[in-house]
Parts: C-alpha cells; sequence; structure tokens
C-alpha cells in the first residue's frame, strides 16, 4: 500500500487507535438495507453494520515535535459502516467506511504564520469486489479513497528529518488475482495505482508498481505469506537534494522501493479466543538523484489478541531500524544519520451486551535519532464507548 495511504492506515492506529485494532465486527446481527429476497444457504444476502463511538483522552505531544512540545486533553469522534454480500455464489462485495475526528481542547502552535493546529481527521472509504471465476482463480477490484489531516514522519515524503502536516487526498485501484494452488498453497498477484493529492508544504505526487504474494494456509488455524512489492513514486513538485538535504534546482525527485514482507498468522484454540500475527518486513528504497532519500529500513511487529465472552484485550509491538548510506547529520557533524523506532499500542474492551462496549487505549510512539528534529516521543491516552446498530 502506498505511502501516505499505507502511512495513514498504520498511523491511524497509534493517533486513532480505534482503527487500528479493527471496531468492524459483525456482532449485533444483520440489518437489511434492500427488501427481503428469497436467497438459498444459511446467510442474508447483505450484511451490514453501523457504530459509532466518542470519547475523551489526553495527548503528551502533540506534533510529534522534539523540542517545545505541546500537549492537549482531546474529544474523539468516529463512526464506521461496513456492508457486505457474503460469496454464496461467484460474487462477493465489501464496503467499508471509517471516519474519526480528533478535538484538541489546546490549539497547537504550528509555526509563523501557519493557522493552529486544532484538531486531526482520518476518513477511509474501501469497496472492493471479487469474482471466482474458475475453481482455482478469483479476480478482484478494490478502490480506496483516503481523506487525511494529521501529523506524520517527513522522511517518507522525500526524506527529510522530523514531522510534517499532512493534509489531503488519496485515491487507490488495486485490481488482482489470486490462484488456488496444491498443498494449501496460493498466489496473488496486483498492481495498485495511487494518486496523491497533498496541500504545500508536501509534493502530491503519483505511485504504482506490482505486488506479487505466496502464502501457505497451514492445518492448525495458520497462515504464513510472503510478499514483495516493486514501487515507483514520481513526485510533482519536490525536488533533488544533496546529501545535507539542500534542493537541487531545476531536478524532480523520483523514489524505487523494494518492499519484501513476511507475516504468520496463528489461532491458538478452536474457540478463536487467542490469536496471534508476527511480522517481519524489509524496505531498500533509492531515488534518481544524489541519493539523499536512500535508505534502507529493517522491522518485526506483533499483534496478541484475546476474545472471550465481555473482554477483549489487544496488544500491538512494532520496532524498526533505518540505514542511511548518504544523509549526514551536519556538515559541522559528517557522520550518517541514524535513526529507530519503537511503537506500543494497547486496548481493552469491555461488552456490556451485543451493541455497547467501553474501551481504554494507550500508545507510546519514541524516535530515536543522532538528527535533533528526528528524535522525540508521544503518548496519547483515551477511553470512550462505541454503539453498533
Amino acid at each position: 500500500m502506498s505511502l501516505p495511504v499505507r502511512r495513514a492506515w498504520c498511523r491511524a492506529g497509534r493517533l486513532l487507535p480505534g482503527l487500528t485494532f479493527g471496531v468492524i465486527r459483525l456482532v449485533a446481527g444483520p440489518i437489511e438495507l434492500f427488501p427481503p429476497r428469497e436467497e438459498p444457504g444459511p446467510f442474508l444476502l447483505w450484511d451490514s453494520q453501523f457504530t459509532l463511538r466518542s470519547g475523551a483522552g489526553y495527548k503528551e505531544n502533540v506534533l510529534l515535535a522534539a523540542e517545545q512540545r505541546q500537549d492537549s486533553a482531546l474529544a474523539i469522534f468516529g463512526a464506521e459502516w461496513l456492508i457486505l454480500r457474503p460469496p454464496i455464489d461467484a460474487n462477493s462485495f465489501t464496503f467499508f467506511f471509517s471516519g474519526d475526528d480528533r478535538r484538541y481542547l489546546n490549539h497547537a502552535i504550528t509555526g509563523p504564520g501557519q493557522p493552529p493546529a486544532t484538531g486531526e481527521q482520518v476518513f477511509i472509504s474501501n469497496a472492493a469486489y471479487k469474482r471466482t471465476v474458475t475453481e482455482d482463480l478469483t479476480l478482484g477490484l478494490s478502490l480506496t479513497h483516503l481523506y487525511t489531516e494529521q501529523v506524520l514522519d517527513a522522511s517518507e515524503f522525500g526524506g527529510d528529518p522530523g514531522s510534517v502536516w499532512v493534509s489531503g487526498h488519496g485515491l487507490i485501484g488495486t485490481p488482482t488475482a489470486r490462484w488456488t494452488l496444491p498443498a494449501h498453497f496460493y498466489a496473488e498477484v496486483g498492481l495498485p495505482v495511487t494518486r496523491e493529492i497533498l496541500k504545500a508544504p508536501v509534493s502530491s505526487y503519483w505511485e504504482w508498481g506490482p505486488k506479487v504474494t505466496v502464502g501457505w494456509n497451514l492445518r492448525a488455524n495458520g497462515r504464513i505469506e510472503a510478499s514483495f512489492a516493486y514501487v515507483q513514486r514520481p513526485f510533482d513538485t519536490r525536488q533533488q537534494a544533496d546529501a545535507l538535504g539542500v534542493p537541487i534546482p531545476d531536478t524532480r525527485l523520483t523514489t524505487y522501493d523494494r518492499r519484501t514482507e513476511l507475516v504468520w498468522k496463528q489461532t491458538w484454540d478452536a474457540h478463536r479466543h487467542f490469536q496471534t500475527t508476527a511480522r517481519l518486513f524489509h524496505v531498500h528504497r533509492t531515488e534518481n538523484g544524489e541519493g539523499f532519500s536512500d535508505y534502507d529500513r529493517f522491522g518485526a511487529s506483533g499483534t496478541v489478541r484475546l476474545d472471550f465472552r465481555h473482554w477483549l484485550l489487544l496488544g500491538t509491538v512494532r520496532w524498526s531500524t533505518y540505514d542511511f548510506p548518504v544523509q549526514i547529520v551536519s556538515v559541522f557533524d559528517p557522520v550518517p544519520r541514524t535513526r529507530e523506532e519503537f511503537e506500543l499500542e494497547a486496548r481493552i474492551e469491555y461488552r456490556w451486551n451485543d451493541r455497547w462496549r467501553n474501551f481504554a487505549e494507550f500508545v507510546h510512539e519514541q524516535q530515536r535519532s543522532n538528527v535533533p528534529a528526528d528524535d522525540y516521543h508521544s503518548h496519547v491516552w483515551q477511553v470512550g464507548v462505541e454503539h453498533d446498530f
């Protein structure tokens, strides 16, 4: 998935943890959006669920700043809507919308001449259609729209250290073809095409490239999956830069990613109360200029999910490190830039019944770097209530 779309999906969980931990459930039963139709099998033709949530909390470092950190109490509002048509024949369809709005009670000062940060928003819409062509082949098409207004890592938008305010729209179209192979193996090929339309100071860009996935369904309720993607990203206005980050006139920046990922998902009991996910990844990025944006990123993450009658506990830990072959700290300190990320997310839910639940969330995010602008930490605490309709 592209950046910042990919970053927004992941970072939405850090800024708005309800997204990360998936409030997509069908515990409330189906809502009939269309007139009843006689269909064979135990499912209705369409299932739907709408969820509202609200709450309050506190964020220690609103702008993810290395110095002069600003904190604020906050109010959160969100909604989700899931519509799906189960694959009772050759066709299946899923539509998902999620919107989260965080309002800061203390407005953060973003810079001279810039409006204060009063809140952050993430809105995601996704429609996915799949058709089973043969017993072994399934074709699919996914369309995604993302609107984001939040603080994100500036390195992903051209290589600069620190954080940046990102506001704009992302559009993603992804055709896929999936084959079922012998011995419980499968393979999938996709070609995502992304258009990011972003406001200054971030440059808009295109992004495209193939992704190949090979997986193995384990007999013991698990799955191992390996994927490789090649992604090209030409920026509209972003210029190439030298080792110190000084823009080079009359140039345009294009980055090239080789992304490799290995994932193991496992359910440890028949009632699906205990589930884990482990992930390893590597990103090798190069550019068409002098190499300011080049890096190798290595990382790992793990998620644990415990789901009982009334209680749900979720925890995720992520770690990654960067190797910058060209960037240096400064002309006065000409050593390679270093960077390490650590993130921790935790969520507890108590379900009063099939429609009402309370939640509490904690997010810790930290970056360590020898570049002062890239060295920061942040904490978020949130509590709230969710209701399914």
